[in-house]
């Protein structure tokens, strides 16, 4: 999905949530920060949750959830840094070996 985004949008497209994120939020209102950090605790729930279901251990399966967040977030700003959907294939690439270590051992 966010291949077709970057590349779609001529290396121009990012994620709202991590922008929020990393921006400086007034003292008095941390709201905007609040609700990228329950974005990226949702993302990282739904994919724990899935990891389980295909047989990893709950501690795996967050701590697998937490690093493809982490990993795709990262990847995208360096895909429009380097106007190249390569550092996104190359993690997806090792995120599928983790995915399936963690899955098949655990």
């Amino acid at each position: 999905m966010w291949r077709k985004i970057v590349v779609d949008s001529d290396f121009e497209a990012g994620c709202p949530v991590l922008a929020v994120s990393v921006e400086d939020q007034p003292a008095d209102d941390d709201e905007p920060r609040r609700a990228a950090a329950e974005a990226f605790d949702h993302w990282t729930d739904l994919l724990a949750g899935s990891l389980r279901e295909h047989g990893a251990t709950a501690d795996a399966a967050d701590r697998t959830a937490t690093l493809i967040v982490a990993a795709i977030e990262g990847t995208v700003a360096m895909c429009r840094a380097q106007r190249s959907t390569r550092p996104l294939d190359q993690a997806a690439e090792a995120l599928e070996a983790v995915v399936q270590a963690v899955i098949a051992v655990d």
